[in-house]
C-alpha cells in the first residue's frame, strides 16, 4: 500500500494517515509509521518517539529563521530522499509531500515561484516527483483531505498549532491550492475524502470504499492470509 495524503492543514491530515496505518497493520499485517514532516518547520525526520524528534521550539525558529534559499534547499533534498524503492519498500504512507511543498513554499516561504532556479515553479517541480513516482511506484495513490473553509477555521481556534504554516486569511485561496495540485496530478489513482462533517470512524469507512478498487493483488493475498490466521487463533 503506497498513499500520499494532503491537504490544507486542519483539514485532518496526519489523524486519517495514522487511522489508514492502524487499518493496515490489522488487516494485512502491514507495519507503516506515516512520513510527517514536510511542513515546516516541522521537519524532523526521525521515526516516531526517538529522542530526536520533534524538533524543539528553538530548532523550530532556526528552521523558520532560514533564508528562502536555504528553505527551498532542505524541501528539495527532504523531497528526493524520500523517493520510493519500490522493491524495498512495499507499504509507505507520505502526508503532505510534494503537494504540500508546492501549495505553502510560494505561499509562506518564499521559494517555488516563477523564477525560482531550482526546477521552475513548485507545482512544475511536484510534476517532476510524480513522474518518478508513475515509474518507480506506479501503483501510488493520492488521497486529498480536504474540510469547508468554516470548519478549517473553526478548528483553528479550538486546536491551534504550534508554528502552524496556515493563516486564518489564506484559508479559501489554500483549499483552492490544493484542489489545483490535486486536480493537475499526474498520478492515475486519486480520491477525496472530506472530513468536514464526519467523524474519524466514518472517514475511514469512506476511504476503504472508494479504495477498495485499488488494492493491489498482492494486498488482497495479505488480507485474505491476515483473515485466515485471525479465523484460525
Amino acid at each position: 500500500m503506497r498513499l500520499i495524503l494532503t491537504g490544507c492543514e486542519y483539514s485532518g491530515t496526519t489523524t486519517i494517515a495514522n487511522a489508514i496505518c492502524g487499518w493496515a497493520k490489522d488487516a494485512m499485517g502491514a507495519r507503516i509509521e506515516p512520513h510527517d514532516h514536510f511542513k515546516i518547520p516541522h521537519i524532523a525526520c526521525y521515526p516516531q518517539g526517538a529522542p530526536a524528534t520533534p524538533l524543539t521550539d528553538e530548532e523550530q525558529r532556526q528552521v523558520l529563521a532560514l533564508s528562502p534559499k536555504l528553505k527551498e534547499m532542505l524541501q528539495r533534498q527532504d523531497l528526493v530522499y524520500h523517493y520510493p524503492v519500490a522493491a524495498q519498500e512495499p507499504d509507505w504512507v507520505m502526508v503532505g509531500y510534494h503537494i504540500e511543498d508546492a501549495v505553502y513554499g510560494p505561499i509562506y516561504f518564499g521559494y517555488g515561484l516563477e523564477d525560482e532556479p531550482h526546477g521552475g515553479p513548485r507545482t512544475r517541480y511536484a510534476r517532476t516527483t510524480e513522474m518518478y513516482l508513475k515509474m518507480r511506484a506506479p501503483d501510488t495513490a493520492l488521497v486529498l483531505v480536504t474540510a469547508s473553509p468554516d470548519v478549517i477555521a473553526t478548528r483553528m481556534l479550538e486546536n491551534p498549532h504550534a508554528n502552524g504554516v496556515l493563516r486564518a486569511a489564506d484559508i479559501g485561496r489554500v483549499l483552492r491550492r490544493f484542489q489545483e495540485e490535486y486536480d493537475s496530478s499526474l498520478l492515475r489513482t486519486k480520491l477525496t475524502l472530506d472530513t468536514s462533517t464526519t467523524t474519524v470512524y466514518q472517514t475511514m469507512e469512506e476511504f476503504k470504499r472508494k479504495y477498495q478498487p485499488f488494492i493491489s493483488d498482492d494486498d488482497r493475498r495479505r488480507i485474505l492470509t491476515s483473515r485466515a490466521l485471525t479465523n484460525r487463533s
